[in-house]
């Protein structure tokens, strides 16, 4: 082989060694299709999953004493009851706790989930009602008096709850709904005098009890959640439980069959909570460097 076809072959060579090394300098700095300069691929939020969290809020609480009715046991006596008076027993104070769940999101923007909620509830308030009795031969004159003192110390409570969520990128609205429960403590107190109106035959009698007992019902709200990243979101929330359906009848004496007190316990509660979702973080095409 002559040294000038060497020499043009060694060019060549060199030419190709080059054009090689551009091309591959292009790949990577986004020519030619690279990926150096290509957008990051992230995908859209998703709500699926696992989550614990927490909350922090305030409570109204209310015990409807409207429903609260003193009998003298007088049966021959058509003004032988009397119902206490007065808008109810209201208290306001914090409440807090922890939550868990797990959220489904449909194939397009609907969001099921079940939740679960437990914390306790703070907040005193004490209040005394009374209630009076006539005798019919002189309904103008008092026969019973009645004094009811019924105090109100807080206590733990939990729901277990539905909810039916839209969502749209990042945000959740959602409604929520189903089965609550309240561990209070409720102090009641009474003073019944009887024959105000011959005072020769007048009698006091005092009562006390206390209602520790779990009282249960429903509650309804809703809210709106934000998620920050893939594992932690935010929300505000506001609910309402209804404790009505749960009464007790407490009778003094058996003989005359006193009933004074049912708990008609009512709240509204607006809250603060956050959340850990127990999901991967979404992979991403990463630039190369």
């Amino acid at each position: 082989m002559s040294v000038s076809v060497m020499r043009a072959s060694a060019f060549a060579l060199g030419t190709l060694v080059m054009i090689g090394s551009a091309n591959a300098a292009d790949i990577y700095s986004g020519g030619y299709g690279g990926y150096k300069d290509a957008p990051i691929i992230v995908p859209a939020p998703t709500w699926t999953g696992f989550y614990v969290g927490g909350h922090l809020g305030a409570a109204w609480t209310n015990i409807d004493t409207r429903r609260n009715t003193y009998w003298d046991g007088d049966a021959d006596l058509p003004f032988n009851y009397g119902t206490f008076g007065g808008n109810g027993l209201n208290t306001t104070g914090a409440f807090g706790g922890g939550q868990f769940g797990y959220n489904w999101q449909t194939g397009g923007n609907f969001v099921l989930g079940i939740e679960v909620d437990i914390g306790g509830l703070q907040g005193n308030s004490e209040r005394t009602f009374a209630a009076t009795t006539y005798n019919a031969l002189d309904p103008a004159g008092i026969d019973n008096l009645a004094l009811v003192n019924v105090k109100s110390q807080g206590g733990m409570y939990g729901d277990v709850t539905g909810r039916l969520g839209y969502a749209w990128g990042n945000t959740l609205l959602y409604l929520k709904g189903g089965f609550a429960w309240l561990a209070t403590d409720l102090k009641v107190r009474a003073a019944i005098t009887t024959d105000v109106d011959t005072p020769a035959f007048t009698n006091t009698a005092y009562y006390n009890r206390s209602f520790d007992n779990t009282l249960t019902g429903w509650t309804a709200g809703g809210g709106l959640e934000y998620q920050f990243n893939p594992n932690w979101t935010m929300k505000v929330e506001y609910l309402h439980f209804d404790f009505s359906l749960d009464d007790n009848n407490w009778n003094w004496n058996t003989d005359n069959n006193w009933k004074v007190f049912k708990d008609n316990v009512t709240a509204d509660t607006v809250k603060l909570g956050f959340n850990y979702r127990f999901v991967s973080s979404p992979a991403a095409y990463v630039p190369l460097k």
